[in-house]
């Protein structure tokens, strides 16, 4: 069978293409064999930034993870950051305004994380924001990362 030229370029860029898409589908899986101990470095002093660092450490406890009090007692460190804040008030009566006494808060914000071995090398990191949400923001993020790291660590 032969092919002609312009079939060879197209299995040419069609090879390229899978390949590419490999490449590019995502973060690897994390080498978390016999992993354990997390050391959850303080977050910047940004607003709400220590409630995110709690609720992150809370959700790690659920992943049956245990948090550990100093880097060099950890096999993996993780960093990150975030702020919360308030985008809105929003009310079930369109008359109030946009007044704080007449409405509920309504939250914005992000957080982001790196999860680094012992020789300070990134395995994952991951953004997270959410849009606006009257709930428990801190608790959301953290839920969120919880989500992405399990499926990271399939």
């Amino acid at each position: 069978m032969r092919v002609q030229p312009h079939g060879r370029l197209i299995l040419l860029l069609a090879a390229a293409a899978c390949f590419c898409a490999a490449l590019l589908s995502g973060q690897a899986a994390i080498p978390l064999v016999g992993i354990k101990h997390v050391y959850v470095e303080p977050f910047p002093a940004k607003t709400g930034s220590e409630e995110l660092r709690g609720d992150l450490i809370a959700q790690l406890r659920k992943m049956s993870f245990s948090i550990v009090a100093t880097e060099t007692a950890a096999d993996l460190t993780i960093s990150g950051n975030g702020e919360t804040w308030i985008k809105g008030y929003r009310s079930l009566n369109p008359r109030s305004g946009r007044q704080p006494s007449n409405g509920q808060p309504v939250y914005a914000g992000y957080m982001s994380v790196e999860i680094r071995d012992r020789m300070g090398e990134t395995l994952w990191s991951y953004l997270v924001t959410l849009g606006p949400d009257t709930g428990d923001i801190g608790k959301n993020l953290s839920k969120e990362i919880g989500k992405h790291l399990m499926e990271a660590l399939k």
